[in-house]
């Protein structure tokens, strides 16, 4: 559904606003002038019938062409329509524009942009459950491989003293920063959304890191550290995966009781939860918010540091760690943001491996996700319910 008209009757319609002063006002001053300047000329000589000068023409011109798009005083940078385009072409302000009203299959409301996309969100979760069995799999196996040889060298462990319960420290403030990140998701008002970049992001990070467990395997870190007996002889393909089930239900937390297998090193899986929470409530809370952004940050930084002297894990997992999350974070986040990007066959990082699944999943995002909250579902729902039930019994005593 579309309707024609012009600039100044466009200008007119948002008169109200001190800030929408169209191209049509100053084409009408132009033309003033130009029409001042002609009839006094005129007066002056006595031909009433001559021609605009060439200063007439220049004046019209410069009225034409000295503003051609209507500002907003409402516009901003964190607004959800930051990123679109002008509203009015450069043509001159005597041509028709047309103008698209939302109608039928359009977006009625810039939310409508965002669309969650259930099937792709359960897709996503489904895949970091895949990911985590793996992982714990992964680790069942290499238990019964990694060497029992000395810890190696570490710059770490060489000059700091060892400190047994930092790794419950570790996981507990792991705990509190993954609890505050699924908070602020869930109160996202694109929840789904950024869910599912959580969940895609993190079972990415998770299926690399069986990889890197998988090919190499080094010491214990911790030599008082108790691992549980191998199964040696017994050992056979379904067992390895029993056991690494088993070992899914206590999350990978030492603090939990279930993670007595040793050798998952090379990468650092709590620093895999440490940097990802940080880096989402960063994301996608708002900006003024610049001291919880720090103290997430804080928090992942105190919180490695009592792994690594706790002797949970290797300095090199942890940067290592480190270095694969934000990776993976920037570049994903930015190639979704961007459609230009994505389609660009100049932009190398579509070579990723994940590439085309990110495709995919952010298919229909054309612009970066807006920092703004709303109520979840239910709680949505409970405080609409009270509302009217407030303001109907308003209307019931005004009525009395």
């Amino acid at each position: 559904m579309s309707h024609y008209t012009n600039y100044g009757s466009f200008a007119s319609a948002d008169s109200d606003n001190p800030r929408s002063y169209c191209a049509t006002d100053r084409v009408e001053e132009g033309r003033d002038e130009a029409g001042n300047d002609e009839q006094t000329s005129a007066n002056q000589t006595g031909d009433v019938g001559s021609t605009p000068t060439m200063e007439d023409d220049e004046v019209i011109t410069t009225a034409r062409t000295s503003r051609r798009f209507c500002g907003s005083a409402g516009s901003s940078s964190d607004s959800e329509t930051a990123d679109d385009a002008p509203l009015l072409p450069g043509e001159g302000p005597s041509q028709p524009v047309r103008i698209e009203i939302p109608g039928g299959d359009k977006p009625s409301s810039p939310h409508d942009r965002f669309p969650p996309r259930y099937g792709r969100l359960f897709f996503s979760l489904i895949f970091l459950f895949c990911s985590a069995i793996l992982n714990e799999i992964t680790l069942s196996y290499i238990h019964e491989k990694y060497p029992r040889t000395a810890p190696l060298p570490d710059i770490v462990f060489d000059n700091f003293p060892y400190y047994p319960k930092g790794l419950a420290i570790c996981e507990w403030l792991m705990i509190i920063l993954f609890a505050s990140t699924s908070v602020i998701i869930l109160f996202h008002r694109h929840r789904c959304i950024v869910f599912r970049r959580f969940f895609t992001i993190g079972a990415l990070l998770y299926f690399l890191r069986c990889m890197t467990l998988f090919v190499t395997q080094v010491p214990v870190a911790d030599p008082n550290w108790h691992c549980a007996p191998r199964l040696g002889e017994n050992a056979t393909f379904w067992r390895v995966v029993i056991r690494g089930v088993k070992m899914a239900t206590g999350v990978g937390l030492n603090v939990a009781g279930e993670n007595t297998l040793c050798g998952d090193y090379i990468y650092s899986g709590h620093t895999i939860v440490l940097v990802t929470c940080s880096l989402f409530i960063a994301e996608y809370s708002p900006r003024r918010w610049w001291w919880l952004h720090w103290t997430a940050y804080f928090t992942s930084f105190v919180a490695v540091v009592f792994l690594v002297i706790s002797h949970g894990h290797y300095t090199i997992d942890v940067v290592i760690s480190y270095y694969i999350c934000t990776r993976i974070f920037w570049i994903y986040h930015t190639m979704a943001a961007h459609p230009t990007l994505k389609n660009s066959s100049h932009n190398h990082h579509r070579k990723e491996f994940w590439f085309y699944l990110m495709s995919w999943l952010e298919a229909d995002i054309q612009r970066p996700v807006p920092r703004r909250f709303e109520p979840p579902f239910p709680l949505n729902r409970a405080l609409a319910y009270l509302t009217n039930r407030r303001d109907r019994r308003a209307d019931r005593y005004a009525i009395e």
